[in-house]
C-alpha cells in the first residue's frame, strides 16, 4: 500500500499546492512583520520617552534592548516549552490559534502607557510569534513534494519579507508623525495585528497535515485528506497521477525543480549521505512482517529522542547554529535605525536609509527561488553567513547614502539567503513524530541569542561604535558557518523519509 509521504511526493506542484503554500506563507508576512517592527518603531519609542538607545543600566526598563530582549524571551519560552504541542495537537490546530494570540496581544501593546506594560504584551506577542514561526516550517515541509521544499520555501520567505518594506514605509510616514492624537508607532503596531487577525479567517480552510494523521494512527483521516488533494490536482492537471517514482519525470511548473539524483548520491558518495539517511523511518515490523507506522510520541519521550544518535548530533550542530545566527541576523535588522542615528543621522534620514535598505528583503528569496534546490542547502548557509560577517564589517564603516545602502542591501540579502535556507534545513532533520519538538528545541537557541545578542550588541555599541558591533557580528557567522560547513548533512532532493532513515 502506498505511503501518504510517497502520495505525497508524486504529486506535480498545481493551483491546490501553490494556494496552501501562500495560505501559510501569508501568516509569515504578519509574523516577520512584528518581528521586524522593532527596528522601524524605535525612534517613535524614543520620541515618546518610553525607551532610549542607551541606558545608564544593562537591563533597564527604559532601554531598547530591554524591549528587544522581551520579544526574545518570550519566543525562547514558546519554542522551547510549547513548539512540542504541534506534535501532539496538530500543525493546523497550533497554526491557528497562535496567530490569534499574538493579534490580541499586538493590539493591546498598541493601547500601552507605560514601558511595563509594553514589554508585557511585547513578551505575550512573543510566545505567540514563537509558536507559529515553529510550526511554519513544519506544516510547510509537510505539504510539499520533496523535490521542491528548497524553492517552496524561498516562495514562503518571498511573501514573508515582503513584510519589511511594508513595516518600513508605514514607519516612515506614520512614526514621526501623530494621528487622531494617536502616535504613529501605536498605528504601525494596530495594522499589523489587525492584517494577521483577517489573514486567520482566511486560512481556517487549510488541511491538517496528512504525514501527522498518519504519523499520530489517524489513517482514515490522512487517507481522506490526501485522496481530496490528489482529486483537485488531477482535475487541475488533466492527468491522472503515476505510480510513486524518484524519477523527474512527474515535475511541473511553479516553485518545482526538476530533478532528484538521490540513489545517483547515495552510490557515489556514501558519506555525503550517510548523516542525511540515519535518522529513522519509525516503522516497526511485527512477527507477520506487516509494517506499521508509529503513532505521535509524548512530550518526553520525543525530547529524548532527538538526544539519542543519530539526531544527537544534529541537535547540538542547529542549537549552536542558531544561537549564533539570529545574533547576525537580526543584530542587523532590529538595529539598523539606531546604527545610524549613532554616525549622527537624523531620525528621519535614518528611516529614509532603512526603507531603501528594507526593499532588498523580498529580492533574496526571489532570487533565491531560482537555484534553491540546485546548490545543496548546506551551502547556500554556508557563504550567505559569511556574506553577512563580511558585508556588516564594511556597513560599519560606512557615513554616505551610497556606502550606507549599498552595503545594507548586500547584508540584508544574504541575511535572507541563509534565512529561506536553514527554514527549510532544520525542518528536514528530524522525522515527522517529534518535527515540531525537535524543531522548536532547536530554534529556541536562536531566541537566546537574540536576548543576549541585544544586551551585548547594545554594551559594544556604547563602547566601540557600530565598527565593534559588527566585528561581534561577523565572529557569530564564522561559527555558523563551521557549524554548518563541517557538520551539517546534504539533503537537497531527499524525501523526509530518506533523510531520517535508520539503517537498521
Amino acid at each position: 500500500m502506498t505511503s501518504i509521504a510517497e502520495r505525497l511526493d508524486r504529486l506535480p506542484v498545481t493551483r491546490t499546492i501553490f494556494k496552501m503554500v501562500t495560505l501559510i506563507s501569508l501568516g509569515g508576512f504578519f509574523e516577520f512583520y512584528d518581528i521586524f517592527l522593532t527596528a522601524y518603531i524605535a525612534p517613535g519609542l524614543y520620541k515618546a520617552g518610553f525607551f532610549s538607545p542607551v541606558s545608564s543600566t544593562v537591563f533597564g526598563l527604559d532601554n531598547i534592548a530591554t524591549f528587544i530582549a522581551v520579544f526574545f524571551a518570550g519566543l525562547f519560552v514558546s519554542t522551547l516549552f510549547l513548539s512540542r504541542i504541534a506534535d501532539r495537537f496538530g500543525r493546523r490546530t497550533i497554526f491557528n490559534f497562535s496567530l490569534l494570540w499574538y493579534s490580541i496581544c499586538a493590539i493591546a501593546m498598541a493601547f500601552q502607557t507605560s514601558s511595563p506594560a509594553i514589554l508585557f504584551f511585547r513578551f505575550a506577542a512573543g510566545i505567540g510569534i514563537g509558536m507559529e514561526l515553529v510550526v511554519i516550517d513544519t506544516y510547510l515541509s509537510e505539504l510539499v513534494p520533496k523535490t521542491s521544499r528548497g524553492r517552496a520555501f524561498a516562495f514562503n520567505q518571498l511573501l514573508s519579507f515582503s513584510a519589511i518594506p511594508v513595516v518600513a514605509l508605514l514607519s516612515l510616514f506614520l512614526v514621526p508623525r501623530s494621528f487622531l492624537e494617536v502616535d504613529g508607532w501605536r498605528w504601525v503596531t494596530v495594522i499589523g495585528s489587525t492584517g494577521a487577525f483577517l489573514v486567520f479567517i482566511a486560512r481556517r480552510n487549510l488541511p491538517e497535515s496528512p504525514r501527522w494523521l498518519e504519523q499520530s494512527g489517524r489513517h482514515q483521516e490522512a487517507d481522506r485528506i490526501m485522496t481530496e488533494i490528489e482529486e483537485r490536482v488531477q482535475q487541475e492537471t488533466g492527468e491522472s497521477l503515476a505510480q510513486h517514482s524518484n524519477t523527474p519525470g512527474l515535475q511541473s511548473s511553479g516553485f518545482e525543480d526538476s530533478s532528484s539524483t538521490v540513489a545517483r548520491t547515495a552510490e557515489r558518495h556514501p558519506l555525503n549521505v550517510g548523516l542525511a539517511s540515519e535518522a529513522a523511518l519509525h516503522k516497526d515490523v511485527g512477527g507477520s512482517g506487516r509494517t506499521t507506522t508509529r503513532t505521535s510520541t509524548k512530550p518526553l519521550v520525543a525530547f529524548k529522542e532527538i538526544w539519542q544518535p543519530p539526531y544527537r548530533r544534529r541537535t547540538i550542530m542547529l542549537a549552536i547554529f542558531n544561537l549564533c545566527q539570529t545574533i547576525g541576523f537580526y543584530g542587523f535588522a532590529n538595529w539598523v535605525p539606531t546604527f545610524l542615528l549613532s554616525k549622527g543621522i537624523t531620525v528621519t534620514k535614518s528611516l529614509e536609509y532603512s526603507l531603501i535598505i528594507a526593499f532588498a528583503n523580498p529580492i533574496a528569496p526571489l532570487i533565491g527561488h531560482l537555484f534553491a534546490d540546485k546548490i545543496e542547502r548546506k551551502w547556500q548557509i554556508v557563504w550567505s553567513a559569511l556574506g553577512i560577517a563580511v558585508f556588516g564589517l564594511c556597513f560599519s564603516q560606512q557615513t554616505s547614502l551610497p556606502g550606507v545602502v549599498t552595503f545594507g542591501v548586500l547584508v540584508t540579502l544574504s541575511a535572507n539567503f541563509m534565512s529561506f535556507g536553514f527554514h527549510a534545513y532544520q525542518a528536514e532533520l528530524y522525522p515527522t513524530h517529534i518535527r515540531a519538538q525537535g524543531v522548536g528545541f532547536v530554534y529556541s537557541w536562536s531566541r537566546f541569542g537574540g536576548i543576549i545578542g541585544s544586551f551585548v550588541i547594545a554594551a559594544v555599541l556604547k563602547e566601540y561604535g557600530s565598527i565593534g558591533a559588527f566585528s561581534f557580528i561577523a565572529f557569530c557567522m564564522v561559527i555558523v558557518a563551521v557549524a554548518i560547513g563541517g557538520f551539517g548533512p546534504r539533503t537537497n532532493s531527499l524525501s523526509l523519509e530518506e533523510i531520517n532513515r535508520v539503517q537498521a
